[in-house]
């Protein structure tokens, strides 16, 4: 039952994980907050410019004409700039608020990215720039932009905010959402989008570098686990990917690590898939992980070449969807096959960090806002995440395993012992029996060679030297009665049959010189477990007594021995009979004589039920009947 337990409530432990590592992920995203400040009062709102003016003019300085309305957040300006001949590709953004609306508070401008280079210009004054020349390099696209506005330069009233957006090929070109507002409203939105776009990548990436360490050393040692590998190959690739999001200054040159750093999506997508195949052991595992990789190289073929035409590079990204449902199906599928909790937790993660990908890609070709920043860094959380929930199953179910294998063991140390027990008292008993033989053997020899000799003498002396009749007659009786009480020590094991066929043997010579005629009807009998030599020697003695009041009383020609298995009150057991076919008396007109008391008294002491039997003229029968459980009572020593 403690084991059943135990299984239970580890059974559960990987839903609770799965459903608490996506709440983290949902929470992560809605708390998010890309527009007001969480402690912005109700009077304290931002302007949020949806519409803004774009300009592709060559000018130097702001454009005072050939402005055209636009929309924000936009990312795909580059190729208008491209047309228009500029080098670097440019783009000028131009918004305007009134000062007036947010009184004498201090103000400040958010931007939740801009790509890439950028100057910023307030009321035609240049406020900020992202770098000090076109060789001074920078890699935050990624990067939420805040700006106070200084008093000194803010209008009491119109004031105008302009972008010089620049950027070096294959970079996006444009400016994501932009806020103006009170410093404090619009400082907390900048700090939400900090924590969400930067900090909290990096932190994800922080533990997955701990977990691909792991998986790595784990899959160096045990290379035949290549699950392990392939996950370290997942974090290897999702730690690169990562990196574009948070890091400033790349570890190779900005245009490689950009290419770089974007082709890792197709090659993270294949190492998810290979993972995949090989977590949910799918058919031809290494034949799906082949394929998935020769479809990465294919993308990011078409990626290259659409780059190089100067086209969109969707095309290439929407190469990855036959791929992406063909897994999801056979993962879906391996599912329904093999229910358990830690396949559907990975599926869910899996299914979880694709969509996180597809918003991504909706967003960055502005199909959709989404959720205002991009959410693939936390997809490797989902995974890895759901892994530990299954490795920790694995782990809380081997555990489980090893206290059932030791209550086992336990259980069979228990059982050993008492069998070690039992086999120490059977051996003990074993060598009191072994003592109690040869103690018997000896006496047995003692009585043979002592008085069975000295009987023995005496009848040759006697017959020698001419004695009476009934001397000598007497001698043969007694080493007769000795042989008797010799048989009854030997070792019969409760067998009846056997103890009678000694009595027949002593006593069957005796009963022809006497001019008797000795019939044995004995049936097969079970075995008497409880009858030990005193017992057998009783029922001897019985049986002796009997035989002898029938050649000294009954003046007949038969004496009839029978035996065979009887019942009793529902009781099983064995009844023997001795009958003669003398002259018989009268049991009511006849004192009980010693002989019979005796008899009765040594039945009483085996628990058995003696009767004697007799009519004038009808012959007399004594019968004894033996239960074949053994009486509680211990046997009483025979009568005198």
């Amino acid at each position: 039952m403690r084991i059943d337990a135990v299984g239970r409530r580890y059974r559960a432990t990987p839903i609770i994980a799965a459903i608490a590592a996506l709440v983290l992920l949902v929470t992560l995203v809605l708390c998010w907050s890309g527009h007001d400040g969480p402690a912005a009062a109700e009077t304290e709102v931002a302007l949020d410019y949806g519409a803004v003016d774009f300009s592709f003019s060559d000018a130097a300085t702001i454009p005072i004409g050939g402005w055209q309305p636009g929309k924000l957040p936009d990312f795909r300006l580059l190729s208008a700039a491209k047309a228009r001949g500029s080098d670097p590709p440019h783009v000028w953004v131009r918004a305007r608020f009134d000062r007036a609306i947010f009184g004498e508070r201090p103000l400040a401008l958010h931007t939740e990215m801009v790509r890439d280079s950028y100057t910023i210009y307030l009321n035609g004054t240049e406020l900020y720039r992202s770098r000090a020349d076109s060789g001074d390099l920078s890699f935050s696209w990624n990067r939420p932009l805040y700006v106070p506005l200084p008093p000194v330069m803010l209008r009491p009233g119109g004031n105008e905010i302009v972008f010089r957006i620049e950027t070096l090929a294959p970079n996006l070109l444009g400016l994501g959402a932009l806020h103006v507002g009170p410093d404090r409203v619009v400082r907390a939105g900048f700090n939400s989008q900090l924590f969400f776009s930067n900090i909290a990548p990096q932190i994800v990436s922080g533990y997955l570098l701990i977990l691909t360490i792991g998986a790595l050393s784990f899959w160096v040692k045990r290379p035949k686990d290549n699950i392990y590998g392939w996950l370290a190959l997942v974090g290897l690739v999702w730690l690169f990917r990562n990196l574009q999001y948070f890091v400033q200054e790349p570890p190779i040159e900005r245009v490689l690590f950009w290419t770089a750093s974007t082709d890792a999506i197709f090659v993270l997508m294949a190492a998810v898939f290979g993972f995949a195949a090989a977590y949910f052991a799918l058919p031809r595992a290494r034949l799906i992980q082949v394929a998935v990789f020769a479809m990465c190289a294919v993308e990011i073929f078409a990626r290259h070449q659409l780059v190089a035409a100067g086209r969109s590079e969707l095309p290439s990204f929407l190469l990855t969807v036959p791929m992406t449902a063909t897994m999801i199906g056979l993962l879906a599928w391996a599912c329904v096959k093999k229910p358990t909790s830690q396949h559907w937790t990975m599926f869910g993660a899996i299914l979880l960090s694709l969509a996180f990908s597809f918003h991504d890609m909706l967003f960055s070709f502005k199909v959709s806002r989404g959720a205002g920043l991009f959410l693939q860094p936390f997809g490797g959380l989902a995974i890895f995440a759901a892994f530990d929930v299954a490795l920790t199953s694995r782990l809380q179910t081997a555990l489980v395993d090893v206290e059932d294998v030791n209550l086992k063991l336990e259980a069979r140390v228990a059982e050993i012992t008492a069998s070690l027990a039992e086999s120490e008292d059977a051996r003990a008993k074993l060598q009191v029996a072994h003592a109690v033989d040869g103690e018997r053997e000896r006496m047995m020899r003692e009585i043979h060679d002592g008085i069975g000799s000295s009987l023995l003498t005496a009848l040759a002396h006697a017959k020698h030297r001419n004695e009476s009749p009934e001397t000598i007659a007497t001698l043969k009786r007694s080493i007769t009665d000795l042989r008797i009480g010799v048989d009854s020590l030997e070792p019969i094991d409760g067998d009846v049959v056997a103890l009678l066929a000694n009595l027949r043997h002593r006593m069957e010579r005796e009963l022809k010189s006497a001019g008797l005629t000795f019939v044995w009807r004995v049936e097969a009998a079970p075995p008497l477990p409880w009858l030990d030599p005193v017992g057998a020697l009783h029922i001897l003695r019985i049986l002796q007594e009997t035989i002898g009041n029938s050649l000294r009383h009954s003046e007949g020609a038969t004496i009839e021995v029978r035996c065979g298995p009887s019942s009793r009150d529902g009781a099983a057991g064995l009844l023997i009979e001795i009958a003669d076919n003398g002259v018989g008396f009268e049991p009511a007109s006849t004192s009980r004589g010693k002989g019979l008391a005796n008899m009765a008294a040594r039945a009483d002491a085996l628990n058995a039920s003696f009767s004697c039997t007799s009519a004038i003229g009808a012959g007399t029968t004594v019968s004894i009947w033996l239960p074949l459980e053994r009486p509680l009572a211990e046997i009483d020593e025979p009568a005198s």
